[in-house]
């Protein structure tokens, strides 16, 4: 794999990490198609009593 490949699979990971964490109270799916490559981030959580 050439490093270039690599440099752009951790900045999406981290994209997809970061957005997740900022949504993580109403996200329950997350998928990204593009180009062939399909990323999904699925959460298991609990309901949040207030």
């Amino acid at each position: 794999m050439s490093q270039r490949f690599l440099i752009g699979l951790t900045v999406i990971c981290v994209t997809v990490l970061l957005f997740t964490f900022l949504v993580r109270r109403s996200l329950c799916e997350l998928h990204i198609e593009y180009d062939g490559i399909s990323v999904a981030a699925i959460l298991a959580y609990e309901a949040v009593r207030e």
